[in-house]
C-alpha cells in the first residue's frame, strides 16, 4: 500500500483551477521528485496535500486514511511535514529555540533528545549556531534550520518545496546530500518539489513532471537526463 496516494485531485484559488485530475503516489521510504516550470502547480499540490489549500475534488490518502478536508495540524500529527519555499523559521528566536518549539510539544516529547541530536548531526552548523538568532543566519543556514524543524516533528513523509531556491550551487549540493541522507538513514519518504531539474533528478529514485496542473511523466529519473527527452514534457 502506498504511503501517500493522490487521485483525481483538483484544487485552486477562488475561481482559478490550478490542479486538474492529478494522480500520483509515494511508497514508504521512497524518494520522489516532482519537477516542472514555475506556475506548473507544484506548490499548490503540496499545500493541497497538507490541507492548506482545500481540494475541490479527488482524494488524498496517507497510510490508507483519507486526509481530504482535514485541518493541516491534524495531517502534520499524522506524520506529514512540509518545508515551504519561504524561510519557515522564527527569526527572533535562537536556533535551539526554533527546534525546541516543535520538539518539546507534548505529543512529540518522547525521543526529543534523539531527534535534536540527529538534526545537529545532519547539520553541524545548527549546533555551532544554536544560540544565534535564526533571523541573523544566512539563507542557506535558515533553509537547513527549516529542515531541522521539520525533522523534529518525526515525520514519515517529508515534503520540501524548492529547498534549492536562492542557494549557491555548493549549498544546493550540500542540502540535497542531507535530504538524501534523511531518506536513506531514517527511511523517511521524501517528496521533493524542484525547478532545479538536475539536482532533483540526481537525488530521487522516481520522478514526475508536472505541466499546467497535470502530471505528464511518471517514471525513473534517468531518461530525463537527456535534454531532448526532458523537453518533450516541458
Amino acid at each position: 500500500m502506498a504511503l501517500l496516494d493522490v487521485a483525481g485531485l483538483c484544487s485552486g484559488y477562488h475561481k482559478i483551477t490550478v490542479l486538474r485530475d492529478v494522480a500520483f503516489h509515494v511508497e514508504p521510504g521512497e524518494f520522489v521528485s516532482i519537477i516542472g516550470h514555475n506556475g506548473a502547480g507544484k506548490t499548490t499540490l503540496v499545500n493541497s496535500i497538507l490541507g492548506i489549500v482545500p481540494p475541490r475534488d479527488g482524494h488524498v490518502r496517507f497510510d490508507g486514511q483519507n486526509l481530504t478536508g482535514r485541518a493541516p495540524a491534524d495531517n502534520v500529527a499524522q506524520g506529514i511535514a512540509l518545508v515551504p519555499q519561504a524561510r519557515a523559521v522564527f527569526p527572533n528566536l535562537t536556533v535551539l529555540d526554533n527546534l525546541e518549539l516543535v520538539g518539546t510539544r507534548k505529543a512529540l516529547h518522547a525521543g526529543y533528545s534523539e531527534r535534536l541530536k540527529e538534526a545537529f548531526d545532519l547539520f553541524p552548523i545548527l549546533k555551532e549556531r544554536s544560540q544565534q538568532l535564526a533571523g541573523t543566519m544566512s539563507g542557506g543556514q535558515q533553509r537547513m534550520l527549516a529542515i531541522g524543524i521539520a525533522l523534529m516533528q518525526s515525520p514519515r513523509l517529508l515534503m520540501l518545496d524548492e529547498p534549492s531556491l536562492g542557494l549557491a550551487p555548493n549549498l544546493v549540493q550540500q542540502v540535497m546530500d542531507r535530504i538524501r541522507e534523511i531518506n536513506v538513514r531514517r527511511g523517511v519518504a521524501i517528496l521533493l518539489i524542484e525547478q532545479n531539474v538536475r539536482a532533483a533528478l540526481n537525488a530521487c529514485t522516481r520522478a514526475y513532471v508536472m505541466k499546467l496542473g497535470r502530471m505528464v511523466y511518471d517514471g525513473p529519473p534517468h531518461p530525463l537526463h537527456d535534454r531532448t527527452e526532458l523537453l518533450k514534457y516541458f
